[in-house]
């Protein structure tokens, strides 16, 4: 009982957004008791525990039950997902949802709530494509993400506080990804369809889905709008205006194979987001923007960006908790949706590549 218990004193304060100091005054004990509760280190005696659940408008057998977290994916954004029967989207939710109880119990276990605050909260609402780079710049700014190329997307987010899950939808939802948010918007998340994709692909859906998630966007656009506009701030956070004209510079009537292969190899940019952002920036003619789509290319001859975005966050908790006892390999098998065989070979193939 004593590691579940533990385990829900913790998710519950955090699910109440209470801290260690306001719990301990609504029952009537220390911070350092609270603390000690949270880590199993103490276990309350039968008045504080009534008081314990009490705080949280739980009974006491709640309180010292195991059970399954469950959260709710709201306000979710699709990437070009419109097209969605209502039973595909109904899938695609559940099996996100899923995967996110799993994550945000993880996060209980581990003592791991990170809080996340919008850069861009206080923004006008985005009209423009105009307001949509604004923006792009500014996030980078407030951020600190520097002018140069940004290798590890995944990474930036997850340090921001963005819950980043991939999930395999198989054929309920084939493109790359969509977004939501947790507990009254609280927590956003970026749920990525765990099939093989591009890396640039990838790289432009999260920060598409970013948008949806950092951008206030005016009332009274429509959908189509609002997907350009997400487009818009991606591909300005990944390959600035500023930068695009010193690597290119103005007035181009062409560009060239090896410039184009130069600049997605480094920016982890596809070529048509790039030709996209220089005729955004006026850098090319219309005419030369035109001649250039009427060409037959896959973006493959053009190189691969070799850097990687996969989340890391989850598993380091897992992994974390596992080594820590906190969890045993059952549950870690079961948080990480996988069979306890599966699982222990996995990690016995992680041990033998030491």
């Amino acid at each position: 009982m004593l590691n579940t218990l533990a385990t829900n004193i913790t998710r519950f304060r955090q699910q109440k957004g209470m801290t260690m100091e306001e719990l301990a005054t609504e029952v009537g004990v220390t911070k350092q008791a609270i603390s000690h509760y949270e880590n199993g280190v103490r276990t309350p005696d039968s008045i504080t525990l009534l008081a314990i659940a009490k705080a949280f408008g739980y009974s006491i057998d709640r309180l010292v039950t195991a059970h399954k977290v469950s959260f709710k994916l709201n306000y979710v954004n699709y990437r070009e997902g419109m097209s969605l029967s209502m039973d595909q989207r109904t899938t695609v939710e559940e099996l996100a949802s899923n995967a996110l109880a799993n994550y945000m119990e993880l996060e209980a276990i581990a003592k791991e709530n990170r809080p996340f605050d919008n850069p861009l909260k206080d923004n006008d609402p985005i009209r423009t494509e105009h307001d949509a780079e604004k923006a792009a710049i500014q996030l980078r700014k407030r951020w600190k993400l520097g002018d140069g190329p940004l290798h590890n997307l995944v990474d930036v987010l997850e340090k921001k506080g963005i819950r980043i899950i991939k999930v395999k939808f198989g054929y309920a939802y084939t493109h790359e990804g969509l977004s939501g948010w947790v507990d009254q918007r609280k927590f956003p998340v970026i749920i990525l369809n765990d099939r093989p994709q591009d890396i640039c692909r990838i790289r432009f859906t999260l920060l598409h889905e970013l948008g949806h998630l950092l951008l206030i966007m005016a009332d009274d656009l429509t959908i189509d709008v609002v997907e350009k506009l997400c487009n818009a701030f991606a591909g300005a956070i990944m390959l600035p205006t500023d930068i695009l004209v010193a690597e290119f510079g103005r007035n181009r009537t062409a560009i060239s194979m090896p410039e184009l292969q130069r600049i997605k190899q480094l920016y982890g940019i596809s070529v048509y987001a790039i030709m996209v952002r220089a005729r955004r920036a006026n850098l090319i003619t219309i005419d030369a923007y035109q001649k250039w789509k009427t060409n037959d290319f896959e973006d493959y001859t053009f190189g691969h960006y070799l850097g990687e975005e996969e989340p890391q966050r989850f598993l380091q908790m897992l992994y974390r908790c596992l080594s820590e006892n906190k969890i045993g390999l059952d549950k870690a098998a079961q948080l990480a949706g996988r069979s306890e065989a599966d699982f222990r070979n996995i990690l016995l193939s992680k041990i033998s590549m030491r």
